[in-house]
């Protein structure tokens, strides 16, 4: 690379600041071994940065970009050297940084820059004598910092301040977009729900927003305290005592929190707040068990000296020790709260390396996009790569190099680099790599990741967020990564379904869901994001009415896909090639005495129904990338491991395995033939075979909406089937009108055999009974 100072990367709008952080930063490594490295802002007391050593004394440094050195410059160096003597008391060092090598002409009659520079030297010299300090002034020109940057150890900063290619905010964002396309409809920047989740990854990347929510704890406990020490009551000399005290540590926490500061790297004093909290709360537990023991014998006093018993309760009631004792409890129980939540945010905030894991749809890759486009927006450093593109068995730097655009970089020249922006920006970089279960993944990352991470880990300024769904986890990821590694799960909408519910609704302007949402698939962002869409396009407005009818949501979802699959695959949207290949995996399925398909024959199945395509735009690749299909890890009887393939929902896989069967061996004429001994579906009524309740729900809910029969009516022996009884009463909530018959009301009845079947059957009665009449075709189902 060819270095020319008038081409070094402007920050903040302009070189000289670039110049500036540069210094600083090569003053960051250069600083002795040991030493405390302060950075820092303006006004800076004619000191950029400087280094505390182990003796107490200082280095500091000073950055003037000028292109010479003439009367003006040498001004501006003297009142940058005056100030920090006077403010730096224990400087010993000082730098002066300057983009200019000192001529030394030596013309006579006229000073060259090397002998202005030895004159000022004996000036600032004489100035730190009068205040009784010593201190060496080194002079930092065009040289100097060429030959330190010349150093392999900042091949990287060298790239980041004079290759403009990239690194710089739209370089991030153009990678980011990238990034965004290959994730497709995993992502949807304009809908999106508040998770929890989303303060693990603030704690991780060091925000401000994390050290804020940290040190706000501390106004509950200043609360709490005030309420303990406001609480009245007459002098108790020895509780007094021992409440100052009490007070005395608290003070002492709060003022631990209060200097609480936002760093991007190095140790953090949460864990060492811990342990002065939990001293604290011992003294704390101490005066509660004080306040109780004193409690009881005012109150023994004041029975003693009474008769009347409502005089003794009203004394009890208005004990202030009593008062005092459940406010300190309060105390104790913030202090508890502040103490773990400290625990918890140094496990993440301190660790260089966090995992993410959690189920196939569950929104781990809308949480890395939606957590890369916000903090490249707020100026932090962020680099998000795709699991689904590392697709060679070669090892992964190289790829993830090409993903960045940056192919004739080394690893190490990028870790420099991200580091440099890093620095530059004040705040930790991330590197996310979404989903390494994808792609090659299984092939690659066992056996290369520790080397992946290892120039990564030699930097303090980054940290590497790695996605993975749960079920593949210990195949991907080797077990001395995942031990180091802090570890957090997604865990979907779990807990906020109407919360994300009514956001999608909302967004999509669909009508809310007139009953409780029952399924876990809307626990599944990206089940309810289809669906929605697939609802809008159509022209509906609103689920079947009370969310019944479950096997009409099935169908729209499928037709969703469809119809997006026939854009970026191009086929005919009126073929429904997705509903197709998805009845033709649960058949294979079904055939294969499994519960899934290996990933060479689901691969097989689906693409038959669209042949002559490479891989990306394959219509099993669609599925996958679509969530219909889902690549996990199954585990034969010998413990051996291989990539299977399963429908995604387990609800909508016992539909299609329902459907199966029923088009293979039901006869609507005569249902009850298929449930004989010597037929097909026998082996639903044989109570020694395990049906999974799924699989018994569906058939309860479809065999009455193709036959207008109940499955205890058509096969009265599967009245004996483990669980059938909860399957059935599930069936109700889900099935459509037309489906509720005379017979659905005796089935009801007599599935009911104890106490907490009526409990429950009470609770799906209720759950149909919010359905409007009119809506009701049939007589309205009575529990006898």
């Amino acid at each position: 690379m060819t270095l020319d100072w008038n081409r070094i990367r402007p920050l903040k709008g302009g070189r000289d600041k670039g110049f500036e952080e540069l210094c600083a930063q090569l003053a960051r490594t250069e600083r002795p071994s040991g030493s405390t490295f302060v950075r820092k802002g303006t006004p800076d007391a004619g000191v950029e940065c400087y280094a505390i050593l182990s003796d107490g004394t200082e280095w500091a440094w000073q950055s003037k970009y000028v292109h010479e050195l003439g009367d003006s410059q040498w001004s501006q160096i003297d009142r940058s050297i005056r100030t920090a003597i006077e403010k730096h008391p224990k400087l010993v060092r000082y730098f002066v940084c300057v983009p200019v090598d000192r001529a030394d002409a030596r013309i006579e009659g006229r000073k060259s820059a090397k002998e202005r520079w030895n004159d000022h030297v004996t000036k600032w010299s004489s100035w730190a004598a009068n205040l009784k300090m010593t201190v060496e002034f080194v002079y930092w020109g065009s040289h100097e910092l060429l030959e330190c940057l010349a150093r392999p150890v900042h091949i990287g900063r060298l790239r980041f301040w004079f290759d403009v290619q990239g690194f710089d905010a739209a370089w991030f964002t153009a990678r980011l977009d990238e990034a965004v396309d290959s994730a497709g409809p995993r992502y949807t920047p304009e809908v999106h729900v508040d998770l929890p989740i989303a303060r693990e990854f603030e704690a991780f990347g060091r925000t401000d927003r994390f050290f804020d929510r940290e040190k706000a704890r501390a106004l509950r406990i200043r609360e709490k305290l005030r309420a303990v020490e406001y609480s009245g009551g007459a002098a108790e000399p020895t509780v007094d005592a021992e409440l100052a005290a009490v007070s005395s540590k608290v003070q002492a926490v709060l003022t631990a929190i209060g200097a609480i500061d936002v760093l991007a790297t190095g140790l953090l004093p949460f864990r060492a707040i811990s342990e002065q909290i939990r001293a604290t709360e011992k003294t704390a537990e101490e005066l509660s068990r004080l306040l109780s023991e004193r409690e009881r014998e005012l109150e023994a006093k004041a029975e003693a000296e009474s008769t009347d018993t409502k005089a003794s309760r009203s004394s009890y009631r208005s004990n202030p020790l009593r008062d005092r004792r459940i406010r300190l409890l309060h105390l104790i129980s913030e202090l508890e709260e502040t103490r773990e939540s400290f625990v918890h945010a140094d496990v993440i905030a301190a660790s260089p390396l966090m995992v993410l894991r959690g189920a196939a749809g569950t929104g781990k890759t809308h949480l890395l996009c939606d957590l890369a486009r916000q903090r490249i927006s707020a100026g932090r450093p962020t680099v998000l790569l795709m699991g689904q593109r590392f697709v060679s068995n070669e090892a992964p730097w190289p790829q993830a190099l090409q993903q960045l655009d940056l192919s004739s970089l080394s690893a190490k020249e990028f870790v420099g680099a991200l580091e440099a922006a890093a620095q530059a920006a004040g705040s930790r970089a991330l590197l996310m790599i979404d989903a390494i279960n994808e792609g090659a993944g299984p092939n690659i990352w066992p056996s290369h990741l520790a080397a992946f991470l290892t120039p990564l880990k030699r930097s303090p300024w980054i940290g590497v967020v790695l996605s993975v769904r749960s079920s593949f986890e210990r195949l991907v990821l080797p077990e001395d990564v995942r031990s180091r590694a802090a570890s957090v799960t997604h865990s979907g909408f779990t807990g906020l379904e109407y919360d994300a519910t009514k956001t999608f609704f909302l967004h999509y302007r669909l009508e809310l869901p007139s009953t409780p949402l029952l399924a876990p698939e809307f626990q599944n962002p990206l089940f309810l994001k289809t669906l929605c869409r697939g609802l809008k396009a159509k022209g509906e407005r609103r689920l079947p009415r009370g969310l019944h009818g479950i096997t009409t949501v099935f169908d729209w979802y499928l037709n969703a896909v469809n119809d997006r699959l026939a854009s970026t695959l191009d086929f005919d949207s009126r073929i429904p090639l997705v509903r197709q290949a998805v009845e033709a995996i649960a058949e294979a399925i079904l055939d294969s005495g499994e519960p899934w398909l290996t990933l060479t024959k689901a691969r097989e199945v689906v693409n038959r129904f669209l042949s002559g395509r490479g891989f990306e735009r394959s219509l099993y690749q669609g599925l996958v990338a679509e969530g219909v299909l889902v690549e996990e890890v199954g585990r034969r009887q010998d413990a051996s491991a291989e990539v299977v393939v399963v429908i995604a929902y387990e609800r909508f896989a016992d539909h299609l395995a329902a459907r199966t069967l029923l088009d293979r061996y039901l006869d609507r004429d005569d249902p009850t033939s298929a449930f004989s001994e010597t037929e097909g579906l026998a082996f639903i009524c044989d109570s020694k075979d395990y049906i999974s309740p799924g699989l018994l729900e569906a058939l309860c809910i479809q065999i009455p909406e193709q036959t207008g029969q109940e499955l205890i009516s058509v096969a009265p022996t599967c009245a004996d089937q483990w669980r059938l009884g909860d399957a059935f009463r599930q069936s109700i909530v889900w099935r459509k009108y037309e489906a509720f018959s005379e017979e659905t009301r005796r089935a009801l009845n007599k599935l009911c055999r104890s106490e907490d079947d009526w409990r429950d059957t009470l609770d799906v009665l209720l759950t149909v009974a919010t359905l409007p009449r009119s809506l009701r075709r049939r007589k309205p189902i009575r529990a006898e």
